[in-house]
């Protein structure tokens, strides 16, 4: 846990402060000072799956569900890291941004990526880099939003959570023959009949029911 502390300290705290408050995914090492943000790493290739520019809307509501969970854990193992208040605060905040930026208030869902505030690449009112849906994002972050409800009390976040899962259901869920659609566009058209890869199969899917399911059962 003295790792996972550790690097969830490292990554949503020393390093968002770096880059607006969010989770960067592109970095670069300058004379004597490592760890720099790279805004232009990639810049023209949002799709790219496993490096793409932009900020991912999928991981800053993971790190919301991880944040949460090592706060959890930390308190169930009588750790005093438990009670540190930057946990709590920054698995709002991540949230918060991710649908404030993320959100699609016409089509529904959440967005793949969006860019850097004040990017002068994007237009100032329009931050959304990639208006593509993946079924990851909408997973994680349902699940995020369920934990994000139990911990807080607040209701914002049952409403965020039945929004997801409706939006879920309704375009992502295959009804005949199970699991969920990859991928889906702007508007949620389907871009194709692919299924999670089969490194990965189901695990967004799944884990995100179990998490549901396991702040359901907290009284």
């Amino acid at each position: 846990m003295e790792r996972a502390y550790t690097l969830a300290e490292s990554v949503t705290v020393r390093l968002a402060a770096r880059a607006q408050g969010g989770i960067w995914e592109h970095y670069r090492r300058e004379a004597g000072s490592p760890w720099q943000p790279d805004w232009d790493y990639n810049r023209h290739d949002k799709t790219n799956i496993f490096r793409p520019w932009g900020f991912q809307t999928g991981h800053f509501t993971e790190w919301t569900k991880l944040l949460l969970n090592l706060e959890r854990d930390l308190r169930a193992a009588g750790d005093a890291r438990g009670q540190a208040p930057w946990l709590l605060q920054r698995a709002q905040s991540l949230f918060d941004a991710a649908w404030a930026h993320g959100w699609d208030a016409e089509h529904g869902g959440l967005v793949y990526g969006f860019a850097p505030q004040g990017d002068p690449a994007t237009d100032m009112h329009q931050h959304v880099c990639d208006g593509d849906k993946y079924h990851w994002v909408q997973a994680e972050s349902l699940a995020a939003a369920a934990v994000l409800a139990t911990r807080t009390g607040e209701a914002r976040y049952w409403q965020a959570y039945e929004q997801l899962w409706a939006y879920a259901w309704a375009h992502f869920v295959d009804h005949r023959h199970g699991a969920w659609f990859r991928i889906l566009g702007p508007a949620n058209q389907k871009l194709t009949d692919e299924k999670s890869p089969a490194g990965k199969v189901d695990y967004h899917n799944m884990g995100a029911c179990h998490e549901v399911m396991d702040a359901l059962a907290k009284p």
